[in-house]
């Protein structure tokens, strides 16, 4: 499998999800707590340039534009972006929805204050690449927040890949805080900094370590 094969299967996957996607995510469910957590990690009072990496339906595009961000979301599942362009219409936030793979994704460097990922790394093949691209975007001073989580714990609720596509996946198993911590340090960013306790108990379905992490680009 190329990698051009593999990006197209991973893709794929997404857009036949999409249309039934929202129906059960933690997003929409809780979706309160999540503005509660994100708002928090932006750490910011002031509008401003958020990048979302792999935004899927929106989930972090639509809160940043609620907050009153100016918000460009990057996904190559068009399937996921006509989701995610319906909510944003929807409820009255001009998000500009752009399909673009995370990784051919053309983004000026020094153009966004934040930059989010959530759910996106362990879809990668190569998962640190992405938080470099994130760190090369962000402004001196500007802010990454990601969210992910162990999903082997709980493998009946869990989105997963055909085998010859999550071969190809490091992380397709999720990742701990800890790992992404340090994948965070490795990247170019401060001491991170965890959200996830602003959640009573884990979103997920099968009670999945997750976490919410953000941190400053040095």
């Amino acid at each position: 499998m190329t990698a051009s094969d593999l990006q197209q299967a991973v893709t794929g996957y997404w857009t036949a999800r999409a249309p039934k996607f929202d129906g059960v995510a933690s997003h929409i469910a809780q979706s309160a707590l999540w503005r509660e957590v994100l708002e928090a990690a932006f750490a910011t009072e002031q509008p401003l340039d958020v990048v979302d990496l792999g935004t899927g339906t929106g989930a972090c595009a639509l809160v940043a534009a609620a907050l009153g961000h100016r918000v460009r979301a990057y996904d190559g599942a068009e399937g996921m972006l006509a989701v995610a362009r319906a909510a944003g219409e929807a409820q009255g936030f001009a998000v500009d929805f752009i399909a673009e793979t995370l990784q051919d994704a053309e983004i000026a460097p020094g153009s966004a204050d934040i930059v989010t990922l959530r759910n996106v790394l362990w879809t990668l093949e190569e998962p640190m690449a992405a938080l470099l691209k994130a760190h090369a975007i962000l402004r001196p001073g500007g802010r990454i927040v990601i969210s992910d989580g162990l999903w082997s714990v709980a493998p009946q609720y869990r989105s997963t890949y055909p085998a010859a596509v999550a071969a190809r996946l490091p992380l397709h198993d999720g990742l701990s805080e800890d790992r992404a911590r340090q994948m965070l340090d490795a990247a170019g960013f401060g001491p991170a900094i965890s959200w996830q306790h602003l959640f009573p108990a884990s979103p997920y379905p099968g009670d999945v370590p997750m976490f919410v992490l953000s941190a400053v680009r040095a």
